[in-house]
């Protein structure tokens, strides 16, 4: 007469163990490739910003260059850094958008300057410094941000 019901909830235990042990390992699954999901994410965001980033500071120090040489500038010549700026202000935060911007303005301020020779800009960039350093660190600071 006892056995029926011991045998019901015996069986009504092993069936409930077996579920939480599934939903466990279900729900274990589930987080873990979520988390997988955001770093994958968070990887290519960053694989993406470092190759923005990198463009931009060679379309800069090109730049650069071309204004510290002519005393005129070619608008036309300064449309890949704009568009680089567009694609940074999509992206990046305000810091990084600000020291762009402000290197843009370094850069048009150079070129009504008095052109300069290549000896006078190496000499210019050893003892004046590398104006795209300011850029380049906030870049860093900001993928190191992303990392952690």
């Amino acid at each position: 007469m006892f056995g029926a019901p011991v045998n019901i909830i015996t069986a009504a235990a092993a069936i409930g163990g077996s579920l939480v042990g599934a939903a466990g390992s279900v729900f274990g699954t589930w987080i873990t490739a979520r988390h997988q999901d955001r770093r994958d994410m968070l990887g290519k965001q960053m694989a993406r910003r470092e190759a923005l980033y990198s463009d931009f500071i060679g379309e800069s120090a090109r730049m650069l260059i071309d204004a510290l040489q002519h005393s005129s500038s070619d608008l036309e010549k300064l449309l890949p850094l704009y568009a680089l700026v567009s694609r940074i202000r999509i992206s990046s935060s305000m810091a990084v958008l600000q020291k762009a911007e402000e290197l843009i303005q370094t850069i048009m301020a150079t070129y009504p300057r008095p052109n300069m020779t290549a000896e006078e800009i190496e000499s210019r960039a050893m003892n004046v410094g590398n104006p795209l350093r300011h850029f380049s660190e906030t870049c860093r600071a900001e993928l190191n941000s992303l990392y952690q």
